[in-house]
């Protein structure tokens, strides 16, 4: 049974990131990327005061993330054992550390694109409830430290607003991850609105806000010639803050961290902007 139970882990994968946004720009300077095909309608808004971003970035970032996961239904080869395998009295604690590369382009002022690719590495300690039939109790299955590499692709959209000092993101990615070795690939929608405040021309911003991770409530996979499935629970939405640093020649850093009922983690994202 030991082998049986060995596979049922998951990897939750979130990314998040502080977008560049547009603000006003009361300088009286003409904005250098006058001119410039991306994004469309540029011009018309910088004609308005409205300092915009550069429309190309690319970045490098790293995140790590902890998250607590409830499972059950399980089902091997298709058949449910709940008898062996109860609802409820199975979890696992999923560290996980992601490096990835992202890029994105503004198409419109206030709506670009994105797209990311990276790789992640997970330790799970799994606590598995089996029925004990000798006297009814539960006894648990302990396996801790468990690694497993996956490969993270992601593709989004980001829609922004700003107004004097304030502004504010909303960011929608579609993620999908490979888990090596054991056949399983999960896919998330993850949804990250942001409020946020620049303070004065020192490049730095405050942001906070919320993220919300919609991931396949289905885990399936095999190992060797055993098929299985279970379902997975945890709370879907956690808080965001964090700081956003603008430095000279376009480079810009940002520090997030995120806590809620089931996830803790924190990114740091380096990026340059064309």
């Amino acid at each position: 049974m030991k082998r049986a139970l060995v596979p049922f882990y998951i990897l939750l994968l979130s990314v998040s990131y502080v977008s560049p946004v547009i603000s006003n720009d009361d300088t009286g300077v003409k904005d250098e990327d006058y001119g410039r095909t991306l994004p469309f309608f540029g011009d018309r808004v910088r004609d308005m005061g409205i300092k915009l971003p550069k429309p190309v970035g690319l970045s490098l970032f790293t995140h790590q993330q902890e998250d607590l996961m409830q499972l059950g239904d399980f089902k091997i080869d298709g058949e449910p054992v709940d008898d062996i395998l109860p609802d409820g009295s199975s979890n696992t604690t999923n560290t996980t550390s992601i490096v990835a590369l992202r890029g994105d382009v503004w198409i419109l002022p206030f709506w670009g694109f994105n797209a990311m690719i990276g790789k992640a590495v997970t330790s799970s300690d799994i606590s598995i409830g089996v029925s004990d039939f000798s006297n009814g109790n539960l006894a648990r299955l302990e396996v801790n430290g468990m690694a497993t590499s996956s490969t993270i692709t992601a593709v989004g959209t980001t829609l922004a607003y700003g107004h004097k000092q304030f502004f504010t993101t909303i960011d929608a990615q579609y993620v999908s991850t490979s888990v090596s070795g054991v056949g399983v690939s999960l896919d998330a929608l993850v949804v990250t609105p942001l409020i946020g405040f620049n303070i004065g021309d020192s490049g730095w911003r405050i942001v906070v806000g919320g993220q919300y991770q919609d991931y396949q409530r289905q885990l399936k996979g095999q190992l060797g010639d055993i098929r299985f499935s279970a379902t997975q629970t945890s709370s879907r939405w956690s808080t965001m803050v964090g700081m956003q640093k603008e430095f000279t020649d376009n480079w810009e850093a940002s520090l997030m961290a995120q806590s809620g009922k089931t996830r803790e983690g924190f990114t740091f994202m380096l990026g340059k902007r064309f």
